[in-house]
């Protein structure tokens, strides 16, 4: 039996209570949107630097697919594929740890 706080449902409620919070905190508008993305650490040390606030949390990488799509969901936003063209077709596929938030509004000064 899996333990409760590593299923996909859990994770994602108590990563839109942490984005609510945020909002909250930094006085967002009513029509300010989180942008939810998946990202490797190197992206998301990125994000981080280009905007302000950030939400990341790390999740296991057998539940980051489902948490994402559950987030999108209760967030009402639609998942974009992305079609990443390698420039080295024998270089590793990229490993997404993170989900990062960020408002594209808000960038660092």
């Amino acid at each position: 039996m899996k333990n409760d706080k590593q299923t996909a449902n859990y994770k994602a409620s108590e990563y839109i209570y942490d984005l609510g919070n945020t909002a909250l905190e930094n006085g967002f508008k009513p029509d300010e949107q989180w942008e939810v993305q998946m990202a490797t650490a190197a992206e998301k040390k990125a994000f981080e630097k280009q905007y302000y606030p950030t939400v990341a949390t790390n999740v296991l990488p057998e539940l980051l697919n489902a948490t994402f799509a559950l987030v999108k969901a209760q967030l009402n936003q639609v998942i974009k594929v992305q079609n990443l063209i390698p420039l080295d077709r024998f270089a590793p596929a990229p490993v997404y740890q993170y989900l990062v938030a960020f408002s594209s509004n808000r960038i660092r000064r």
